[in-house]
């Protein structure tokens, strides 16, 4: 099949589905005021919203795996709706309650909310596609839908900021609203779920999907260096933003070109996600992806080391990143979708595996760069976590070795 083939109607559909949820994330119009929220509207200190954000780490790495069985046991499409209720609910009970609800309380119901929605939408995507023997097609839909998600991201910021002016808690009530229409969507347009052959005559247990999916992870190598190089990539990047303000401070970038400054280079990774759509499948598979990702992190490491007080060079080294939330989301999706096999009934179960890999290296990353700024600065705090992981990733590329014959068991074939 060729790598960008006409869809029939009902990949077109998913493809429909895909963009929408992309566009139209949670806390899109919100996350550039968030800690504003809680501080100045919702009364909190910071203190307690550290905490807020510490129990939510904990949380998801509690229940992101769990989340992920559930999903295979009982049906992805009712945990990705009853995950996007749980997760209004919370943004409701903040509003309504503000500093009289427990943080902990809404730190839960966040986590629960996100696990159960977390890799359910994307499993039922993958699904469909390979049935069809349109695999490529899968890889260019969820890369168009990065695209989206990262200039919708921009533009919401833009909306969010304005709504603010006028009251802190606008945005999060417009990111209410936003997610229940996407979830009636979702609803009435996600198809239902079709019983696996793998299911007949046995009904699986959460405790056998995970058993099985811990199984199938153990024997593949090559999809635990992904999930691997999966998560070092977000946690860097991730960490990196924590550095991004200071910096741009250090640097004399006057606060009120933040957000046009933000928003520029967060359309720039949407760019590079919509070219990254139509990437041969021939490169993906071989792992090629790989070294641009590793380069990219050079290209963002290098100007802190040459001119690290230069606006231009950091925002440089800004804007690699940028094209690296382009790039890494799709291309990780398809390949780790491609090494589970067609018909182990626990994909969701895996796929929260590597969510959960994720989420306890960005965590460790984030705390990386917390204690190296005090120990040094904000310039050492970035070179550091940009240097651990350009040298992580290429110690992964060695290892892995990406050899021709990694497909055969897991895949349908699409050359």
């Amino acid at each position: 099949m060729a790598d960008n083939p006409q869809l029939p109607t009902e990949l077109r559909r998913w493809r429909i589905l895909a963009l929408t949820q992309a566009a139209l994330g949670p806390e899109i119009f919100s996350m550039a005021v968030l800690v504003l929220f809680f501080l100045r509207y919702a009364g909190f200190s910071f203190a307690e919203f550290s905490t807020f954000t510490a129990a939510l780490f904990v949380l998801n790495w509690i229940l992101e795996v769990p989340a992920g069985a559930l999903a295979d046991r009982f049906g992805r499409k009712r945990c990705l709706i009853l995950g996007n209720l749980i997760y209004c609910a919370a943004m409701l009970l903040l509003i309504a309650a503000s500093s009289r609800v427990s943080l902990i309380l809404i730190a839960l119901m966040y986590a629960v909310g996100g696990s159960l929605a977390s890799g359910t939408f994307q499993a039922m995507m993958y699904e469909a596609f390979a049935s069809r023997d349109a695999i490529p097609g899968f890889h260019a839909v969820v890369a168009r839908s990065t695209g989206l998600s990262l200039w919708s991201a921009a533009a919401a910021a833009a909306i969010g900021g304005w709504l603010a002016g006028f009251s802190l808690v606008l945005p999060l009530i417009v990111d209410v609203i936003v997610l229940a229409g996407l979830t009636l969507f979702l609803l009435w347009g996600v198809p239902a779920q079709i019983p696996r052959a793998s299911f007949t005559g046995d009904r699986q247990t959460v405790s056998k999907l995970l058993g099985t999916a811990l199984r199938a992870a153990s024997i593949s190598r090559t999809w635990c260096l992904l999930a691997l190089g999966c998560a070092i990539t977000f946690a860097c990047v991730r960490a990196s933003f924590n550095t991004y303000q200071p910096l741009m401070l250090d640097a004399g970038i006057p606060v009120e070109y933040f957000g046009v400054t933000f928003s520029a280079l967060i359309v720039l990774g949407g760019i590079a996600a919509n070219l990254f759509s139509s990437t041969s499948k021939h490169w993906l598979d071989r792992g090629v992806i790989d070294f641009a990702i590793a380069g990219l992190f050079a290209a963002a490491l290098a100007p802190s080391i040459w001119h690290s007080a230069s606006p231009i060079f950091l925002l440089i080294g800004i804007a690699a990143h940028q094209l690296i939330r382009g790039i890494f989301p799709s291309y990780y999706s398809y390949r780790l979708n491609r090494e589970i096999p067609e018909d182990l009934p626990a994909r969701t179960t895996m796929l929260s595996l590597a969510n959960l890999v994720r989420a306890l290296l960005t965590a460790l990353a984030v705390y990386a760069v917390g204690a190296l700024t005090q120990a040094y600065d904000f310039s050492s705090a970035y070179r550091w976590i940009n240097a651990a992981a350009l040298c992580a990733l290429t110690l992964l590329i060695i290892t892995t070795r990406w050899p021709q014959s990694h497909v055969a068991a897991a895949h349908t074939p699409n050359d």
